[in-house]
C-alpha cells in the first residue's frame, strides 16, 4: 500500500497493510499498550495518526525482532526504553521505503495502462486486416 505521510489519519485496514500486521492483532495490542490508543471518529472507527503508526512499528520491533513478550514490551514502551535512535531511524526508513513503493506501483499502473491501449490498437489493426483478406 502506498504510504502518504501528508495524510492526517489512517483506518485500521490501511495501518494493517502499512505495518504488515493483521487488524485483529492491532486491536489486541491496544489492551497491552495503553500508549497505543488511536482516536475514534463519529462512527467509532479507529483513526491512526503517523505517531500511532510509529508506535505500532516500535511495538512490532520489540515483539517480533527482539523477541520480547507483550508484558515486557509494554513495560519497555511505558518506560521509554523501547524508543531508541536506531528505532526512530528504522521507522523513518520504513516510511520512506513504503512511500517509494507507492510511487513505483503508480508507475507500473501507468505502464500497464499504456500496454493495454497498445494491445487494443494492435488487435483492431489485425481485425481490420482479417476483414480485408477474408
Amino acid at each position: 500500500m502506498a504510504f502518504d505521510t501528508s495524510r492526517s489519519y489512517y483506518t485500521i485496514g490501511e495501518v494493517s497493510k502499512i505495518v504488515g500486521i493483521p487488524a485483529y492483532l492491532l486491536r489486541y495490542w491496544e489492551n497491552f499498550f495503553t500508549e497505543l490508543n488511536p482516536a475514534r471518529d463519529t462512527r467509532s472507527n479507529r483513526r491512526y495518526t503517523n505517531r500511532d503508526i510509529a508506535m505500532v512499528l516500535n511495538i512490532k520491533e520489540l515483539v517480533y525482532e527482539k523477541g520480547y513478550k507483550l508484558g515486557k514490551a509494554s513495560e519497555m514502551v511505558k518506560g521509554g526504553m523501547g524508543r531508541t535512535p536506531e528505532g526512530d531511524h528504522k521507522t523513518s526508513e520504513i516510511l520512506k521505503l513504503q512511500k517509494l513503493i507507492g510511487h513505483e506501483q503508480k508507475k507500473h499502473t501507468i505502464v500497464d495502462e499504456r500496454r493495454m491501449m497498445l494491445l487494443r490498437e494492435i488487435k483492431e489493426e489485425i481485425e481490420d486486416l482479417l476483414q480485408l483478406i477474408g
